[in-house]
């Protein structure tokens, strides 16, 4: 045991190791560069200078690039509006030009261009990553759908986790497991799956574990005879499902489609 936990530890230095000295210089160069790249320029024989709109224009699209993906990786985990991951993205940039502002003020006498760079790269890859960490843990403690790059393909008679619209108010949603019954469009019908005891009621019927959930050992309730609820996939909180609904159920479920 002793010597897994070494190597893991050992794993984690490693991964600590190349985040500090290549991912946070590279992702922040790249967020810096319209600062750092006219400043090796201007440090040329003969100084040069940027000229014209195209080159201007890849200079000022690298970082905003670079601001979009890392928004979009930093909230993966996180369905939201269009615009979620744009504004991220801006509000990431307006960090690192405080960030760099900063910086610049605090070695952009310094005569040597390389130390300049590296402080400036350094402040903006540190910024990203407290971002990213940031994003992630804002994520979390909302409870946020997952959403993956290709969106959830559930089929019916699959078990999912979802946030689920509660019957009192469809506005509201919990997480359940849920039966798939059936897709369309942009959204699953599904069956609400329950802990608390349903038994004696005829709008819900006992549930086995087998096949789904092998780790719980609790019993389960699954809706019966009630209108399906509409769960956008967006909502679904995995890439693959639980598993498979269980035979039995499933011809219940089935032939209360039609």
């Amino acid at each position: 045991m002793a010597r897994r936990s070494d190597t893991s530890c050992g794993g984690i230095g490693c991964a600590g190791l190349l985040l500090v000295l290549f991912v946070l210089p590279t992702v922040g160069y790249l967020l810096a560069v319209p600062l750092t790249l006219p400043d090796l320029l201007a440090e040329q024989t003969p100084p040069q200078q940027l000229r014209g709109f195209g080159q201007y224009l890849i200079v000022y699209a690298v970082p905003v690039l670079v601001a979009l993906l890392l928004a979009l990786f930093a909230g993966r985990r996180r369905a939201g509006g269009r615009w979620l991951v744009p504004a991220r993205a801006a509000v990431l940039l307006a960090l690192v030009a405080a960030a760099l502002w900063w910086t610049e003020s605090k070695v952009g006498d310094h005569p040597a261009w390389n130390l300049r760079a590296t402080a400036e790269s350094m402040a903006a890859g540190l910024v990203a990553l407290a971002f990213v960490v940031a994003v992630r843990r804002w994520d979390a403690s909302r409870g946020g759908p997952v959403t993956t790059v290709g969106a959830p393909r559930p089929a019916p008679g699959e078990i999912w986790l979802a946030m689920v619209p509660l019957r009192e108010d469809p506005a509201r949603q919990l997480r359940h497991y849920c039966v798939v019954l059936a897709v369309h469009p942009g959204h699953a019908e599904v069956a609400q799956i329950t802990t608390k005891d349903k038994d004696g009621r005829t709008d819900h019927i006992r549930m086995p574990n087998d096949g789904w959930d092998k780790a719980s050992g609790r019993a389960h309730w699954v809706e019966f005879g009630r209108p399906p609820r509409r769960v956008d996939y967006g909502m679904f909180l995995r890439s693959r499902p639980q598993g498979r609904c269980p035979a039995p159920v499933w011809r219940q479920l089935s032939r209360q489609l039609g």
